[in-house]
């Protein structure tokens, strides 16, 4: 494979981690409104859009990331986020911003209280101190909970960012190819190791992809090669029940391929393409790749 599809696939395993990740803060959020019933939306598939949820989505998260990547790593993760939104209404952005601070703020609140001890607790444990303190900046009305909230998010960072958006129509985050390391140090901003080895992690040379003939996944015991495609196409529970299968096959090749890499190496004779079919329970299959077996 190419270094530009080695860069897709680094792409891929960032974009996977940051979907698992969300996941888990989502399950986390509704595990929380079940608990202390702060507001939801009815609309399915915007439960926590525009909302308290949402407000404790962002706040929660931000107060996570803060203790695993420092204060700078979960600003910027919360950067990345936004930008992740095509023309993110500046409502949307401010209410989130201003909730992702306030999420840093309760982690360097709980880091005073704890000190080190914190992070030795159990996760639940962690967790649940987090979430009491996120309610209670919400039932004192410090949160935002609507994006009409004339209170406006005035972090530098942020907003330098925001205005390099509007200015260029470039995306900065973790959607993009930017040098965090590199800009905070330039701003004179102290940067965590934990950090600088994250982006690292990330833009580190990939090794190129082999040829797929013969290739097993683990889990499954079969050839199937999931890709970008067909994973974007999935539902929620297609994903769930998949995930150890992509999550290995994602380690295994270091990244996901897409359909135009796998048409390349059915070319190539690693891979063949399995049409779709209907089983004989009248089951439908879609059509997918999978490795050519080797003899």
């Amino acid at each position: 494979m190419s270094r530009n599809n080695n860069s897709l696939y680094t792409q891929d395993k960032i974009n996977f981690a940051k979907k698992q990740y969300n996941n888990e803060i989502a399950e986390k959020t509704l595990y929380y409104q079940k608990k202390f019933h702060f507001e939801t939306s009815p609309r399915q598939g915007h439960e926590f859009w525009n909302n308290e949820a949402d407000a404790f989505k962002h706040t929660f998260g931000a107060a996570d990331v803060y203790f695993k990547y420092g204060n700078l790593g979960s600003t910027f993760a919360g950067i990345g986020h936004e930008n992740e939104t095509p023309n993110n209404p500046q409502g949307e952005w401010n209410m989130d911003s201003w909730n992702n601070n306030q999420g840093r703020e309760i982690a360097k609140e709980i880091q005073k209280e704890y000190g080190d001890k914190f992070m030795k607790l159990p996760q639940q444990q962690r967790d649940d101190i987090i979430a009491v303190k996120v309610m209670d900046r919400m039932h004192k009305g410090k949160l935002i909970t609507r994006p009409d909230d004339t209170r406006k998010y005035n972090g530098f960072i942020e907003n330098a960012t925001n205005w390099l958006n509007s200015k260029f129509g470039q995306p900065m985050g973790y959607a993009a190819p930017v040098d965090f390391v590199s800009l905070a140090q330039n701003l004179g901003l102290n940067v965590p190791e934990s950090f600088i080895n994250l982006q690292n992690s990330f833009n580190s040379p990939q090794q190129p992809q082999s040829d797929l003939a013969g290739y097993t996944n683990p889990v499954t015991g079969d050839n199937r090669i999931f890709t970008r495609e067909d994973i974007g196409e999935m539902s929620q529970e297609e994903f769930d029940k998949n995930e150890k299968a992509i999550m290995t096959q994602l380690k295994d090749m270091n990244g996901l391929p897409a359909n135009a890499d796998m048409r390349r190496e059915t070319l190539n004779g690693g891979a063949i393409y399995v049409n779709s079919y209907t089983r004989s329970d009248r089951t439908d299959v879609k059509g997918y790749y999978c490795s050519r077996p080797k003899f």
